[in-house]
């Protein structure tokens, strides 16, 4: 297997594959030619220790074995199984936490549920116990999970990290998890700010169609083994 780190744009810039001789949408197999390396540089005045360190890095062939798709863990860990966890903090915008967070509470003021008008509004009770994102997770998860589906959230997370589906279902309920999460936290944002209101079948398309353009996505980039030139 040809381990990646980084891709070559990020260490040179945008201009800096021009001086290697590398198009800026290239596949690293778009720079091996006759089994070497087949990337410019040496007479340049840049990057010469990068042009050295191709040179003497593993030149990706057949014979070497074929590629492999890892999920990436962190900036330079990248493994070949699924962590919805691992996934979430590489998406996520973090911020600092607010001084004032959860004081409301702690003061006896109860927060509805923007989203049913529940009187008090929980972490458990927005996953799943909420009659409107209950819906959601059942009609996305339905066919994964059937009579399994579970309003409880620690039911739920059980379930999605442990059970007995196929290797391909397991994955995508994973995938159909992190997007109902997602999906349902923005509805729940978008409505405290007078932004947007989703019905119950509009939010299951909205989910519906990601989970199925990311699998399109990773299915396009397992077709044609694309890979990007990283170090």
């Amino acid at each position: 297997m040809y381990k990646t780190k980084r891709k070559l744009i990020d260490i040179t810039g945008p201009v800096g594959t021009c001086h290697l001789g590398v198009a800026r949408n290239a596949r690293v197999s778009d720079a091996v030619l006759h089994s070497t390396w087949n990337v410019q540089g040496h007479r340049s005045r840049y990057f010469h220790a990068l042009y050295d360190r191709i040179q003497a890095g593993q030149v990706p062939l057949d014979s070497h074995g074929s590629d492999m798709v890892l999920w990436r863990h962190s900036e330079n860990d990248n493994k070949s199984c699924f962590s919805s966890s691992k996934t979430w903090e590489q998406i996520r915008n973090r911020k600092a936490t607010v001084f004032w967070s959860d004081r409301m509470r702690a003061w006896g003021v109860q927060q509805s549920c923007v989203l049913c008008v529940e009187i008090d509004e929980t972490w458990d009770h927005v996953f799943f116990a909420c009659p409107y994102s209950f819906t959601v997770w059942e009609r996305v998860t339905n066919r994964l999970s059937g009579a399994r589906t579970d309003p409880d959230w620690t039911s739920t997370l059980q379930f999605v990290s442990v059970n007995s589906l196929q290797i391909m279902d397991k994955i995508l309920l994973k995938m159909a998890f992190q997007s109902c999460i997602y999906h349902l936290w923005k509805e729940r944002n978008e409505r405290w700010h007078h932004t947007g209101f989703q019905t119950v079948d509009q939010l299951y398309r909205i989910i519906d169609k990601a989970v199925r353009n990311r699998i399109t996505s990773l299915r396009y980039k397992a077709d044609h083994k694309l890979t990007s030139l990283m170090w």
